[in-house]
């Protein structure tokens, strides 16, 4: 097993858990037995997990883009909402958005 040294950050092999002194400083390093080995992101050491398994989620997927529409008086395109009727944001023409009015 792999260890760094907490004072010299040298990196030195042992057997598994226990006390051991760095072979470049003389330090003395506690080996833990843990089932997780710590793991390295860009060559320093991850939080607890931070990238591993057990890690947290991955982040929800984006939402779909809304959609857009062409103005027919002007030929703007802009995005538009759940609306039936858009006014244009460059000539104010209305725009019909091919979504249907809700009745309530």
């Amino acid at each position: 097993m792999r260890v760094r040294c907490g004072a010299c950050r040298t990196q030195f092999e042992v057997a598994g858990p226990g006390r051991f002194a760095c072979p470049v400083c003389g330090s003395v390093n506690v080996v833990r037995g843990g089932a997780e080995q710590p793991q390295e992101m860009g060559g320093y050491p991850t939080a607890p997990g931070v990238g591993g398994v057990g890690g947290p989620p991955p982040p929800p997927p984006p939402p779909p883009p809304l959609p857009r529409i062409e103005c027919p008086e002007c030929g703007f395109s802009f995005v538009v909402g759940p609306i039936a009727l858009a006014t244009c944001p460059n000539c104010t023409a209305q725009v019909p958005t091919g979504y249907e009015e809700e009745s309530e």
